[in-house]
């Protein structure tokens, strides 16, 4: 394997209900099931994994920095409790999709801003925690 071969570079976008937003971080990008493990009375070498109906969501955490534009104005609409129906995420590798991942049924249960501090002059950054019920990713190997 070479070490072109990775994806360092990439950059990646972010659609909710077919528009584009900008983010600078998205974290939590994976899913999880609930297992249970039984131990037979006959077979005590090692437990046996079952998988259990799913009943805690995933989440999703996306952070950005806020700007002073007309596109804030917009993205302000996004508030706790807010339906997500479709969440799209690119990746891509020198202008080449290599992945991309699907959320549906996302409802944001979080809205957080960075502290405001008059003596620092950092930029003002807002997450928001989406929770879902299950992420679908796409391996495109070759890029589109």
């Amino acid at each position: 394997m070479a070490a072109s071969d990775f994806i360092p570079g990439y950059s990646f976008s972010v659609n909710f209900d077919g528009f584009s937003y900008s983010f600078g971080r998205v974290s939590n990008l994976g899913g999880t099931i609930e297992i249970d493990t039984v131990v037979e009375g006959g077979n005590n070498d090692a437990p046996v994994i079952l998988r259990k109906p799913k009943r805690t969501p995933d989440y999703l955490i996306l952070e950005r920095a806020l700007h002073s534009t007309l596109t804030d104005v917009a993205f302000s609409f996004f508030k706790e409790g807010r339906l997500i129906s479709a969440i799209t995420i690119t990746v891509k590798k020198n202008n080449k999709t290599v992945r991309m991942f699907f959320i549906t049924n996302g409802v944001i249960v979080q809205r957080e801003f960075s502290p405001l501090d008059a003596l620092e002059s950092g930029i003002m950054l807002q997450s928001l925690k989406i929770a879902h019920s299950g992420m679908t990713e796409l391996p495109l190997p070759f890029g589109l």
